[in-house]
């Protein structure tokens, strides 16, 4: 009893800071057996591996029904690029829930699989999943479909050869004029799910592609051609609300993917007509809700337990820059200007550096984010010099301490990482949107990770030494910084992204990157504030979002060098 006591003491906790941290660890844990049980007639194996004809080796998830039984139907869904099988696993786990075996599926140099996808042909890993599903006796291999999501629709050169495929899903993808017509005999039913707000994909184009296929104009979209029974159904589904990244989550798009399967294979016994996107959207937020709180209570106490008695006094004796007089608004107008004049200078010194490196997209972001650091580290510059303080002295400053003390921040800073990764990663990680990038990209991650979080200290240099100190402690004034932290951020993505995708033509990395840094941003921002306001160093909050952030564009990032990245934007 005494050494609970002594503990609890160590940490710091009072009662109610106790039974909030054990009433949003409850609400996580409840959301997270929640979603992996919803639905419960869906059985999940998940980590597969298979081996393509030319060595290289895709991971792959199996949903499927619960139900025992044989001839089963199967779906192979296969993702776009710059993603992972998990952004599909939406459409997989309604396809289970309707009683077909679903088997989304990493391409190579993408997620968990090997390989890259300049080196040998991307249908040779759809061939390596159907060789899969040729080993299970419950399969019928001559009755399958196939899900393509973009750079998926390279599946319709297997289709078009394979008589074994009866059904192609082309979602925000293009549509192969020489795809073979279906018949009674050899039914192909097609149905192509597009956006109106998609950045790469035309539905003029579409509509075209269609009318070829059919031999009727296609003046209107959400209209049935041809017959299931004849085994020549063609449509295009179109919605007004989505874009190209939102294809992989868009609710209708999957129920639209559903639908067409059912109809293609009616035979199949529908045990479980229910639709859970919806629910299951809902528990993710449950089980977000409860995971995030539960890190951000944890803050405190775990920085208490592991951290020095010296270094737990750090909220009185913070690693403040303290700057000659200037008010918040003309910190605010002024960081902004130097980050929108200035950020492209740093922009093309990360490009340089990132050229040899292996991510090309990962150095894209990296490159992005650095340019409004550079910006800052300029102002801080400016500013020091009518303060008499020197950059060099102002690079110092987080680590102007004791090396064991920079040794505990490190500790501490990725101790509260691995606890945030294993948060994510367990809600969104395994049923949204992959984090945990392949072997192959093991020597990389190290570089980028390291790169990244000297980029996020060169922030936490400005926002957490400069300005954070200009506002007030309580739990509300701490919110309005944080915001305004990602307003910063967010806002000189939103305005670089959109002049370079005007300049190079093309909005697809625009559509696919900003809506992202929305919630990754949002989340880095209150987690720098967060930490700085107990460490009082930040070190700690540029550790935890470089940790996230390497394990999400890591995995999401293919093979690709950076020389060879922007040769495709010239030739």
């Amino acid at each position: 009893m005494e050494s609970n006591t002594i503990f609890m003491n160590r940490l710091n906790l009072s009662k109610k800071q106790l039974i909030l941290i054990i009433i949003f660890l409850g609400i996580y844990l409840i959301g997270t057996f929640l979603i992996f049980n919803v639905p419960i007639s869906v059985k999940s194996t998940v980590g597969l591996k298979t081996t393509t004809d030319d060595g290289v080796i895709i991971s792959f998830n199996v949903f499927e029904p619960v139900c025992l039984g044989n001839n089963k139907k199967a779906v192979i869904i296969g993702h776009g690029s710059m993603a992972n099988k998990e952004m599909m696993q939406s459409y997989a786990i309604e396809l289970a829930a309707a009683g077909f075996v679903a088997v989304p599926f990493d391409f190579r140099g993408h997620g968990q699989s090997t390989g890259e996808r300049g080196t040998g042909n991307l249908t040779s890993d759809i061939r390596a999943i159907k060789d899969y599903l040729n080993t299970r006796a419950d399969v019928d291999i001559n009755n399958l479909g196939y899900i393509g999501l973009s750079m998926g629709g390279i599946g319709q050169e297997v289709i078009n050869e394979d008589l074994d495929f009866k059904c192609f899903i082309g979602t925000a993808t293009w549509l192969n004029d020489d795809l073979r017509k279906g018949n009674s005999s050899n039914p192909l039913n097609v149905l192509m799910i597009e956006a109106k707000f998609d950045e790469i994909i035309d539905i003029e184009y579409i509509k075209e592609a269609v009318s070829n296929r059919t031999g009727v104009p296609v003046v209107n979209v959400n209209k049935l051609y041809g017959s299931f029974h004849e085994g020549n159904a063609t449509q295009i589904y179109y919605d007004d609300n989505s874009n190209h990244i939102f294809a992989q989550w868009d609710i209708d798009f999957v129920r639209e993917a559903r639908n067409w399967v059912i109809n293609t294979f009616p035979d199949v016994k529908q045990e479980d007509e229910n639709f859970y996107a919806q629910i299951r959207l809902i528990i993710l937020v449950i089980q977000l809700f409860g995971g995030i709180g539960f890190f951000f209570l944890i803050i405190k106490p775990i920085s208490d337990l592991m951290l020095s008695n010296e270094e737990k006094d750090r909220e009185k004796e913070k690693k403040e820059i303290v700057i000659s007089d200037i008010s918040l608004k003309s910190l605010t107008i002024k960081t902004m200007l130097y980050s929108l004049v200035l950020g492209f200078i740093g922009i093309i010194i990360m490009l340089v550096i990132n050229l040899p490196l292996g991510l090309a997209i990962f150095g894209f972001v990296l490159s992005l984010i650095f340019g409004q650091a550079f910006a800052i580290l300029l102002f801080l510059w400016r500013l020091g010099k009518k303060s008499d303080i020197s950059l060099l002295k102002i690079l110092k400053k987080p680590f102007k301490d004791r090396r064991e003390n920079i040794l505990l921040q490190v500790f501490l800073g990725l101790t509260l990482a691995a606890i945030l990764y294993l948060i994510i990663y367990s809600s969104i990680g395994l049923n949204y949107f992959g984090f945990v990038p392949s072997i192959t990209k093991a020597a990389w991650i190290p570089i980028y990770f390291i790169i990244a979080t000297f980029i996020f200290i060169f922030y936490g240099l400005f926002f957490q030494m400069v300005i954070q100190s200009k506002f007030g402690t309580n739990f509300k004034q701490l919110c309005k910084l944080s915001l305004l932290f990602f307003g910063f951020v967010f806002l000189y993505m939103l305005i670089y992204m959109f002049v370079l995708s005007t300049v190079i033509r093309t909005f697809y990395y625009f559509g696919f990157i900003v809506p992202l840094t929305i919630p990754v941003f949002l989340l880095m921002s209150f987690v720098w504030t967060f930490t700085y306001k107990k460490t009082g160093n930040v070190i700690v909050g540029a550790l935890i979002t470089a940790f996230f952030f390497t394990m999400m564009i890591g995995t999401s990032a293919q093979l690709q060098s950076g020389l060879s990245f922007i040769m495709g934007f010239i030739f």
